[in-house]
């Protein structure tokens, strides 16, 4: 079994060199953390992580807990995370909670026993009780994608009220003014709620109607957003654009049209929201709402790694700007 001896050996450094490399507690130069690097490939060297988290007090393991599945978006959010934490010496243990947030607790109680050293949570069931426990942990925690002053940890969220008016403007300067929206459920303290927010007044300062019967709510699926694109095209008076909360939703509106014999953007017009890989390759290209999911997966483990380093930094919230990609399934209304 390799040992630290036996690469400090073949690096020709001291073992105390290997191990602020491989725990970085001290700045090593460039150089001898190359030689220390390369040793380490060579040997196939793995530090024995329980013996150095009862050493130095730290696990290197980075929680995240995500609500019931991983979707496309918050998958490469999280492929970005991950390739954060494992440059920095850390690895990232991911937990699923089901519907409803039934198991939060459960998992946050399992994290407990790991000795996490922080914690990225992406759940709409955000409770006094969830905050409580995340408190009870004793590390730095992330939260995704809400818009709550009760919350004792960072916040990361976009600018999901103005984008979305934005994106609602642009339709109106095309000349549309039966605008659907199809929304995925959404809490208020959610940053996605505030889309309506945005829906609304931009309907509101043109001085269009807003109607009840366009505002189609579901859950964030292919077939939920497909069934109701159907709901708003057989309306007697049926919009001439829909606005949706995701990418996936677009996605299953953009297949209904298909199947009812309507042109995209001819007859109608799509925007989407994420912009997911998918979103450049589907047909017609996706009009939608870019979020840096990159910077959002990096920027959740910088925030917990600079709270591990300085534990008496106050919490953050963050809020990054996304911003519209136009593409192809956007036009002008039809006979505008």
């Amino acid at each position: 079994m390799t040992t630290m001896n036996d690469v400090a050996r073949l690096a020709q450094v001291s073992i105390a060199t290997v191990s602020h490399v491989i725990n970085k507690t001290r700045k090593v130069n460039t150089k001898t953390v190359e030689k220390v690097e390369r040793a380490i490939r060579e040997l196939n060297y793995q530090p024995n992580e329980q013996a150095r988290s009862l050493k130095t007090g730290q696990s290197r393991l980075i929680g995240v807990m995500n609500y019931y599945s991983v979707d496309a978006f918050f998958s490469e959010v999280l492929s970005n995370l991950e390739s954060s934490a494992y440059a920095a010496g850390y690895n990232v243990l991911l937990r699923h909670t089901e519907r409803e947030g039934m198991d939060q607790g459960a998992a946050i109680s399992a994290w407990r026993n790991k000795n996490i050293d922080g914690l990225v949570i992406n759940s709409p069931f955000v409770t006094d009780d969830l905050y409580e426990q995340t408190e009870n942990l004793g590390c730095p925690c992330v939260f995704l994608h809400i818009n709550d002053p009760a919350c004792k940890g960072d916040i990361i969220r976009g600018n999901d009220l103005e984008i979305s008016e934005q994106a609602m403007r642009y339709l109106i300067q095309l000349g549309h003014k039966q605008i659907a929206c199809i929304a995925g459920c959404a809490f208020e303290y959610q940053t996605a709620s505030q889309r309506r927010i945005g829906y609304e007044k931009a309907l509101q300062d043109a001085g269009i109607l807003i109607r009840k019967d366009y505002f189609q709510c579901t859950d964030y699926s292919l077939q939920e957003s497909y069934n109701k694109f159907k709901t708003l095209m057989e309306l007697p008076d049926p919009p001439t654009a829909v606005f949706t909360y995701s990418d996936l939703l677009a996605m299953g509106a953009i297949r209904a049209a298909a199947d009812m014999g309507l042109s995209i953007p001819g007859d109608i017009s799509i925007i989407g929201y994420d912009d997911i890989d998918q979103a450049s390759y589907c047909v017609p290209r996706l009009t939608t709402i870019y979020q840096d999911k990159k910077q959002i997966g990096e920027l959740a483990f910088h925030q917990i790694l600079k709270h591990l380093q300085n534990p008496a930094l106050p919490p953050e919230d963050i809020v990054l700007p996304n911003q519209l990609i136009i593409r192809e399934s956007t036009g002008p209304a039809k006979n505008s």
